[in-house]
């Protein structure tokens, strides 16, 4: 089997190589990626790597075309300040995207796989190969928690709403009020906002829209934020479940656990 990956930056594209050689014994991989934002270990889990810079368009299509690869995924974000600030789009960036009176992250990007697919290229779910990796129901450590229902079923109005906005994806509440809603400064910054407003003991909850385009926009966590959290002291973290993806896992549960930060999944609010 061979398979191409378009490789953003964090570790989730690490994540699905290895998840892709564990699944397809002989799978051949190639990957796609961008200079200054995917890692450069990403050579150890892939075979095959092309370096682009962020914005060039018919260069991204003319090695996909290369490849001769009709599969792909999508794995990792771009910094969407990239959109605002053009420095680096080529004409054929700029002439799908220039003029669009929609600058947000999630349309922009959409209108970008919707072009390639249009050429023949065929993307699959993001979460494709890494069931194991999403949030599921319930408490997921092992520690003896408590957190208020009510302050569990407040954050899930709230962001069950909030998701459909298209603003972001995270939402932190506190006794009662919101004290931080996301842009386009990302997770972390939020709950450092957040934190400066509020305090500890905040509650930080993550989900997706309804309507999310899983081709290349679904929610991840990671250590880093796992970390924040053990620093400002959060009550806990609720993820929607089969649709957050925790990087590292297993790592990322026994250091909750050990931090005594729960982990919860749950669906949307009705």
């Amino acid at each position: 089997m061979r398979i191409g990956i378009i490789a953003g930056n964090r570790k989730l594209p690490l994540l699905l190589a290895q998840r892709i050689k564990q699944k397809e014994k002989q799978s051949q991989i190639t990957a796609v990626c961008f200079k200054g934002e995917t890692q450069s270990s990403i050579n150890r889990f892939v075979d095959k790597v092309h370096w682009l810079r962020v914005g060039a368009l018919k260069e991204l299509k003319e090695v996909i075309r290369s490849e001769g690869l009709s599969d792909w995924i999508m794995a990792g974000q771009i910094n969407p300040l990239h959109i605002f600030r053009r420095k680096c789009w080529d004409k054929e960036l700029e002439s799908l995207i220039g003029r669009s009176g929609d600058f947000r992250s999630h349309e922009i990007f959409k209108k970008i796989v919707d072009n390639l697919e249009a050429v023949g290229i065929h993307f699959l779910d993001s979460t494709t190969y890494l069931g194991e990796d999403l949030a599921k129901e319930g408490l997921m450590n092992s520690g003896n928690f408590s957190i208020p229902a009510e302050d569990i079923d407040f954050g899930l109005k709230v962001i069950s709403r909030f998701v459909e906005m298209d603003v972001g994806q995270t939402v932190v509440v506190k006794n009662g009020a919101v004290v931080g809603l996301e842009s386009l400064e990302g997770t972390d910054r939020t709950i450092k906002r957040a934190y400066r407003l509020a305090g500890k003991g905040c509650l930080v909850l993550k989900f997706c829209k309804s309507s999310q385009d899983l081709r290349f926009d679904v929610p991840v966590v990671g250590i880093s934020t796992l970390k924040l959290l053990k620093s400002i002291k959060a009550k806990g973290l609720v993820l929607e479940k089969d649709k957050v993806i925790i990087v590292d896992k297993q790592l990322f549960l026994s250091l909750a656990n050990e931090w005594q930060i729960p982990v919860i999944g749950r669906a949307k609010a009705a």
